[in-house]
């Protein structure tokens, strides 16, 4: 057994500090090795074992953290979505405008990120014929958007609570503000993830650039502001 695989395992030589270590780079050498051979293997020609032996562990450390192939592949669309530690909190209600391009343009950034349209190619190529993905992943990654999606759920739900924003139908009738961020963020995604999918040639815009965020805002910003 590997020091690494020791420390997996809460082995006595293995101090408090040191043990923690060794159990994020054993998870962050899984996550990625799992991710370079989903994308270039496909899911079902990929094995636990293989991923195993590209991440330098046991399949004994791999399978405690992660029993099952779907599990881990879930671990690694679940992690394409984490923010990163320069996403600020949202801004406190009260001007959804800025609220919105703050939010926005973060999520602009993180959708760009390298890897997230060939993961959304290989969901879309293989579940079909791999329905143990659709118990796990869902409609997750491409819909939710996992902590991100949370995020600018609660900041909707906060400016609507605040008189600013009002979510009605053009009927009418109150919508969730689970599906005005799914809005939202759709509108960010046909700029720089969807056209991926079904063109080769396409080249995503630079994600920094505001203009990205600035239709979806202001349409936001004219269908659902209270004025007040």
């Amino acid at each position: 057994m590997s020091v690494a695989d020791r420390a997996e395992t809460g082995g006595d030589t293995c101090q408090t500090g040191y043990h923690a270590q060794i159990k994020e780079e054993n998870r962050a050498r899984i996550l990625r090795a799992a991710r370079d051979l989903f994308l270039a293997r496909g899911y079902d020609k990929t094995s636990l074992a293989q991923i195993a032996r590209e991440a330098r562990v046991s399949t004994g450390t791999l399978f405690k953290r992660y029993p099952s192939k779907a599990a881990l592949f879930a671990a690694v669309t679940s992690e394409q979505w984490q923010l990163d530690v320069e996403y600020a909190a949202p801004p406190p209600p009260g001007d959804p405008r800025y609220g919105l391009d703050h939010i926005g343009r973060d999520y602009a950034c993180l959708v760009a990120r390298p890897g997230t349209a060939a993961l959304c190619r290989l969901i879309i190529t293989e579940l079909p014929q791999m329905p143990e993905l659709a118990d796990i992943v869902g409609t997750g990654f491409a819909i939710d958007r996992g902590p991100f999606f949370d995020r600018l759920r609660d900041y909707l739900d906060a400016e609507a609570q605040a008189g600013t924003l009002d979510f009605r139908s053009a009927h009418g009738q109150p919508l969730s503000a689970s599906a005005v961020a799914e809005q939202f963020l759709g509108m960010i995604c046909s700029q720089l993830l969807w056209p991926q999918l079904v063109r080769t040639d396409f080249v995503p815009p630079n994600p920094a650039d505001p203009a990205i965020a600035d239709e979806a805002v202001a349409l936001m910003i004219n269908r659902y502001s209270t004025g007040s």
